[in-house]
Parts: C-alpha cells; sequence; structure tokens
C-alpha cells in the first residue's frame, strides 16, 4: 500500500510583483506644483496634508501666514525650469528636464532636519531615483547669480537614506551625494540617477537627511521612481486589521481599540519612543497634545504578532 506524504508549508512572507511609485496618477494644479495650497483650510497655522500613489505614503507641511506662504517636506511637481535659480522654481535639474526617463510628475523635497515616507505595509525596497532641484544645482555650481555659493575643495551636499523597520528601529544608513567635492572630486548631480536601496531588505518607510558642507546650500532634492515589491505578513496582517486606530489624522487625542494585554509604542520617524504602555485596556485613549504635527509609528505587539500603524498628526 502506498502512502501519500502531505506536506504543509507555512508561509509567513511572500514578495509580491513589484510596483513602481512614478507620481505619475497624482494630479498636478495648474501652478504646475502641488505645495498643500490648494487643500489649505485657512486656519493660518502650519497643516499636514498627505498625498499617496500605490502603498507610499508622502505629507507636504504648509503655512500661510497672510504675509507669506511656505512649506516643507515632499511637494510633488512636473516642472521643467532649468534656469530659474530660486525657491519659486519647483524644477529638477537634469538633461530634459522634469521627471526620470522624460516622465512628467516627481517629487520635490525641502528638508532642514530628517523626514519620512511610509508604506501601507512591509515592502521589500529596491531602488529610488534622485537628483539635484534646479535652484540647488545653480548655487551649487555658482551660476545663481548671487555671486556666492560656488563649492569648492573639500565642500558637499548629501543625502543620507535610512529604512525603517516593523520594529522601530532603522537600517544601517546609506549616502547618496548630491554633490562631492572632497579627495579631489569636483562632481555635482546634473541628472537622475537610481540609488540601489536593496540593502535595506523589509521595510515600512524611508527616512531621508540632508547635509551640506555650506549651511546657505538650498536643502531641495528632486525624487523619482521609488522600486519596491509587497510583502504580504499573513499572520501579523490579520492582527494588524483587527486593530483600530482613530481619529487618523489626530489632534489631541486617538483611540486604539482590540489591543487587550497587548504592548503599545508610538515612535517618531527616527525611531525614538515617545509613548509605551504594557498590559493595555481593550481600549486605549492616547493623549497626544504634548506631540508635534507630524508622522508616528505606533506599534502594537502581544505574544505573538506585530502590528505598525501610521498615525498622522494635525
Amino acid at each position: 500500500m502506498k502512502k501519500l506524504l502531505l506536506i504543509i508549508v507555512f508561509i509567513t512572507n511572500i514578495i509580491i510583483a513589484q510596483t513602481t511609485v512614478g507620481f505619475e496618477t497624482l494630479t498636478v494644479p495648474a501652478s504646475g506644483y502641488f505645495n498643500g495650497s490648494t487643500e489649505y483650510s485657512g486656519s493660518g497655522n502650519q497643516e499636514t496634508i498627505t498625498f499617496e500613489e500605490a502603498a507610499a505614503n508622502f505629507h507636504v507641511n504648509y503655512t500661510d501666514t497672510g504675509a507669506y506662504d511656505y512649506w516643507s517636506s515632499f511637494a510633488y511637481t512636473n516642472q521643467t525650469d532649468l534656469t530659474t535659480a530660486s525657491y519659486t522654481n519647483y524644477s529638477a535639474y537634469s538633461a530634459t528636464g522634469g521627471g526620470a526617463n522624460s516622465s512628467s510628475n516627481y517629487v520635490i523635497a525641502y528638508l532642514y532636519g530628517p523626514d519620512a515616507i511610509t508604506f501601507d505595509n512591509e515592502v521589500s525596497i529596491t531602488s529610488v531615483d534622485l537628483t539635484n532641484a534646479v535652484w540647488t544645482y545653480h548655487y551649487m555650481n555658482g551660476s545663481d547669480g548671487s555671486g556666492t555659493g560656488t563649492y569648492v575643495a573639500n565642500d558637499y551636499f548629501k543625502i543620507t537614506i535610512t529604512g525603517m523597520l516593523n520594529n522601530g528601529t532603522l537600517t544601517t544608513p546609506l549616502e547618496f551625494f548630491l554633490a562631492d567635492f572632497t579627495n579631489g572630486n569636483t562632481t555635482i548631480i546634473n541628472e537622475w540617477a537610481t540609488v540601489d536601496l536593496s540593502s535595506f531588505g523589509t521595510i515600512v518607510g524611508l527616512q531621508f537627511q540632508l547635509e551640506a558642507s555650506d549651511n546657505y546650500t538650498p536643502y531641495y532634492f528632486c525624487m523619482d521612481n521609488i522600486v519596491y515589491s509587497d510583502v504580504a505578513s499573513t499572520n501579523d496582517s490579520v492582527f494588524e486589521n483587527s486593530i483600530s486606530m482613530f481619529p487618523n489624522p489626530a489632534t489631541n487625542f486617538v483611540k486604539v481599540t482590540n489591543i487587550e494585554n497587548a504592548t503599545i509604542a508610538i515612535n517618531d520617524i527616527n525611531g525614538k519612543v515617545i509613548f509605551s504602555k504594557e498590559q493595555c485596556l481593550e481600549t486605549e485613549n492616547i493623549n497626544l497634545q504634548q506631540l508635534n504635527s507630524g508622522v508616528y509609528f505606533v506599534k502594537i505587539k502581544n505574544n505573538k504578532n506585530i502590528a505598525v500603524k501610521k498615525l498622522f498628526i494635525k
């Protein structure tokens, strides 16, 4: 009698086909860029406005004082002006102008501290395309008309990119030089470049931070074509889907339900734990009044599973 051997394999992580976030599904306003102004409520305070494509989430901070307005973090644009050396220019510097591979839409980022994009779920990250913004490029090569800013020996302008892991920690960072005049180099990036991020593995977000030897360097860069593969975690996904967190975006309080006996922690985009509690009740009401607006990660862990949810604070 023949015996039938039945082997059951439990797959906890399944990698799905690659996705490229190219921002082409986003509608660009008539101005040629989106910096939050068209969705601003008019309250006079800074507002955090979000946008997304595929599983990637972005935010832009917009403020209008009445006398002037300004933005920071991540805007999107379709501008192709390669000559105007000014903060009013939302263009990427490349041979043809516009996005990578001559596409229309892309992101322009303005950062003076670490900031992050997040994903709806764990992804296996592959790469991202980066280049200089036009104003920054002209400043560094001395063609902005100000007579200052020309990069010389030992100057540099770099992006430090770090992967954000599901457990709230960060990967080993990766550096990409938008301008490098160290060790005899004389390079200013003037075309879209693909940066390999595959060493980060499976992540839930990407953190970016800019650093320059010249503090007057305009802290802008442009980004396109974020390539990743979805990773479906069967057990953790069921656990995460059972948890409710509202309101989100939140202001003063957030309510998290279905977390009885679990441990909860809130991390900022740098991985710093700013709130934690063990042996939670079925429902926890968490006070957010002391937190600044921005993106946070809420990590819930029981004895079997981990769930990480993104929390936006206005």
